[in-house]
């Protein structure tokens, strides 16, 4: 039998608490870290539709990217639907746990997984916070091509109906690129620092691009949702775990979909 904290142990080995931003709520969201795992679900986001799911598949653990209470509750008026998703955590004794900049900035974490998914050759470490650990990644492409093919073949790697592109010129080409899974818009000067060609992170603020294009800063922004690599990835890592400590351990991948955005 593994329980919560012992699963939490292993997974804060890999992705330190240290690493975490300042004021991000990372780590125990919910729940008891004193009782038993037997199947735990991966996620990106904790919404209702993956807690039903949750329930559905007699989950006990939830380990998630993105942290389920980022603002405070202000009361607990269940007619509310973040609250009743609290209730029915709370009445199946699901516990939820979320890795979110610590698995961000860790050696073989989110900006990894991407870049890996990316195939950049000799990934490197790039955009660091006021503790001066690097939050991105940055790498080569095989070989050179054109800016529009890349934004084209992001699409397709991340499985995308639509993204935004930033540049001044579409057909330059292009080799040293970066990123910053969610959204990391406020790193791109040190992207310009680091000579990059093409940066691609989501959730660029209108102002920002304009700056971006100012400064002849080619960006490729895929919206938020890429980092539900983050489930793939960290079920992985959870069997790899699981057979490494003899846990009797059930991992699945939550089949939700949380991309609140739809292009039309």
């Amino acid at each position: 039998m593994i329980t919560g904290q012992e699963l939490v142990q292993a997974i804060e080995n890999y992705a330190p608490l240290t690493l975490k931003m300042n004021n991000d709520p990372t780590g125990l969201q919910l729940g008891n870290l004193d009782q038993p795992v037997h199947r735990v679900l991966t996620t990106l986001d904790v919404r209702p539709a993956v807690v039903q799911e949750a329930i559905e598949q007699k989950i006990d653990f939830i380990f998630a990217h993105h942290p389920v209470m980022f603002h405070p509750a202000r009361n607990l008026d269940t007619s509310d639907p973040q609250n009743q998703m609290y209730a029915d955590l709370l009445s199946h004794q699901i516990t939820v746990y979320a890795a979110h900049t610590n698995m961000d900035k860790a050696t073989g974490g989110m900006n990894d997984w991407l870049a890996q998914k990316l195939q950049l050759q000799n990934i490197q470490p790039f955009g660091r916070d006021v503790d001066n650990v690097a939050l991105g990644r940055w790498g080569r492409l095989f070989k050179p091509l054109p800016l529009h093919e890349l934004a084209h073949n992001v699409k397709q790697l991340f499985g995308l109906s639509g993204l935004r592109l930033i540049t001044n010129d579409e057909n330059q080409l292009v080799q040293k690129v970066g990123i910053i899974g969610g959204d990391g818009g406020k790193f791109y000067s040190q992207a310009l620092a680091a000579g990059l060609d093409v940066f691609i992170t989501g959730d660029v603020y209108y102002h920002t691009a304009h700056e971006m294009l100012a400064s002849n800063l080619n960006v490729i922004d895929p919206g938020h949702h890429i980092e539900v690599i983050f489930s793939e990835q960290t079920k992985i890592l959870l069997i790899n775990w699981a057979q490494t400590h003899d846990w009797d351990l059930t991992v699945q991948v939550s089949q939700s979909n949380t991309e609140p955005f739809q292009f039309i």
